[in-house]
């Protein structure tokens, strides 16, 4: 039986990584296979310059979004043909930490550019459509002060650029909603507890039957 593709979306902080962790040992406990991945992949050379560009530059520039856009879509069709179909074709659920909503998000200067990047992307037969997308709307205020544990942050993780991004994600996931009614959307606008990981789980259930 195939499997299903699942994608977490948010900004820095949102708690994508806690959420996904917690939802496959609970898929796990129910029977079902669980894959967790995450783009950039850091497994070829595009996605490591990625990360390069992430943690060096000082600014994010028209050339420098430009260049992200080219480095994620080599990554991410690495990453559709390598990890994702394969795992699928062998009855995973893929658990995916970003996809394209968040290069729609990250790489644009505003919702203009967000939504001519995703229609591309929409439109791009290359790429592979989740079954659902779990949105961690959280506000920014909340995820400004969990990135502030970290040792090392991107030029992204202020809260001013953070606050845009999140108006674009928001704004990109509204256009998905309207033009790709088969993706399943859940979005949550709140820090997460036991009972959203229980009901994320069983919503993942749902779909898996």
């Amino acid at each position: 039986m195939p499997g299903k593709f699942i994608v977490f979306e948010g900004i820095d902080g949102s708690g994508k990584s806690t959420t996904i962790a917690a939802i496959a040992e609970r898929l796990a406990a129910a029977g079902a296979k669980t894959i967790q991945l995450r783009e950039p992949t850091e497994k070829t050379d595009a996605s490591r310059e990625i990360r390069r560009i992430l943690r060096t530059a000082t600014k994010i520039d028209a050339k420098v979004s430009g260049d992200l856009l080219d480095l994620f879509l080599i990554d991410r069709l690495w990453d559709i043909k390598h990890q994702i179909e394969p795992a699928l074709s062998s009855g995973n659920v893929v658990l995916l930490d970003r996809y394209f909503i968040s290069t729609c998000a990250y790489q644009s200067a505003d919702t203009g550019e967000t939504l001519n990047i995703l229609q591309k992307y929409l439109d791009d037969t290359r790429i592979l459509r989740p079954d659902a997308l779990v949105f961690l709307n959280l506000p920014t205020k909340i995820a400004v002060r969990r990135l502030a544990d970290r040792s090392a942050r991107d030029v992204f993780e202020t809260e001013t650029r953070l606050e845009a991004i999140a108006t674009r994600y928001a704004a990109a996931v509204r256009r998905l909603q309207e033009s790709a009614h088969e993706i399943k959307v859940h979005e949550i606008s709140h820090e997460l507890t036991n009972s959203d990981f229980d009901t994320l789980a069983e919503m993942i259930r749902g779909i898996i039957k």
